[in-house]
């Protein structure tokens, strides 16, 4: 390749086919060469590693990680790395239906010139994934989730995505202190709105909750939290003839509505991953909630998992403002 990476100098040498072989890092360490290859698909995969003297090979060969008998299955895209301090550790992600590609740590050591990552459960020579370990540094976890947000800060925190391209003259986290305005922007429907914010389902089980100053909506506009996923659902406020109404939305179909008078509401999601079981909540005093909506069962889709967002948009045209305080992840 050349050194600005523009274009190849040449065929190429292939030193290794494999099933599925994808996302292959590249080491060398105490001379050798090694490449980790996640190998067998997502879902049901291993983690190769090969090493040589050379980077041209030959190789040699050894499965380094397998699901065996854990419930961690394709131990997944990942790498070796190693700490300051001379620790080493193999990361990787798991595919799950609901939460998407999660993250694990796995502890490694070498033995012999090859990297041995996990524990060995069934005692056939590969690691499996370990569901406990200590952490690679002495620190203190937050007391507060890192997810929670008062929005008492000019910037977002970097938990957040926006699900488009952000508006950025319709955003802001300064012009009312302490809250995330949002100005609705034309869209037909939810999947076409702009200004979502999104961030990844944290944990197995708990609630997330919003507060919401819904007095300066106009008509065709709707706000709210929602859960992204292969279908979409909300739980949020629209505005009609000058009248509010709480709904609750899946896959695109209004199935419950109630008129609703308040200027505050705060939306909950309760969620447990475990059982399956997702439904949303609403409440005007903080203190009592009530169900509202189904309950529903998201699965992976767009390539993500399970996200709740926070949306704001209008139907009819570029009007209407909602103020997101107080949001909460337990």
């Amino acid at each position: 390749m050349s050194p600005d990476g523009t274009a190849l100098l040449d065929e190429g040498v292939t030193v290794y086919q494999g099933p599925v072989a994808e996302g292959t890092k590249i080491h060398k360490w105490n001379g050798l060469y090694y490449l980790s290859i996640p190998e067998g698909g997502v879902g049901e995969g291993w983690q190769t590693v090969l090493r040589s003297k050379s980077i041209y090979g030959p190789y040699e060969r050894r499965i380094v990680l397998e699901t065996g008998m854990t419930d961690i299955n394709g131990p997944h895209q990942g790498s070796i790395v190693d700490t300051p301090d001379g620790q080493w550790w193999f990361f990787h992600f798991q595919r799950t239906q609901t939460l998407g590609r999660v993250v694990h740590l796995q502890p490694m050591h070498w033995d012999d010139g090859w990297p041995v990552i996990g524990v060995d459960i069934d005692r056939n020579g590969v690691g499996e994934p370990v569901l406990c370990w200590r952490m690679p540094f002495d620190g203190t976890i937050p007391s507060k989730p890192a997810s929670s947000d008062n929005f008492d800060s000019p910037e977002l925190g970097t938990q957040w995505q926006f699900n488009h391209n952000p508006v950025d003259g319709a955003w802001s986290l300064t012009e009312k202190a302490g809250s995330l305005s949002i100005h609705a922007i034309r869209a037909d429907s939810f999947r076409k709105a702009r200004n979502t914010l999104t961030q990844k389902l944290m944990g197995y089980s708990g609630t997330i909750s919003v507060r919401m100053d819904v007095s300066a909506m106009e008509d065709g506009q709707r706000c709210g939290l929602a859960v992204m996923s292969d279908k979409n659902h909300l739980l949020g406020v629209c505005r009609t003839d000058g009248k509010k109404q709480l709904y609750f939305e899946s896959a695109g179909t209004v199935t419950d509505s109630v008129i609703f008078r308040g200027k505050n509401i705060i939306l909950r999601l309760v969620f447990d991953v475990n059982a399956d079981d997702f439904h949303f909540e609403y409440s005007n005093d903080g203190k009592t909630f009530s169900t509202f909506g189904q309950s529903f069962k998201p699965r992976f889709g767009f390539w993500k998992g399970a996200r709740p967002a926070l949306f704001c948009y209008n139907v009819d045209g570029d009007s209407g403002l909602v103020r997101f305080d107080e949001f909460e992840v337990d």
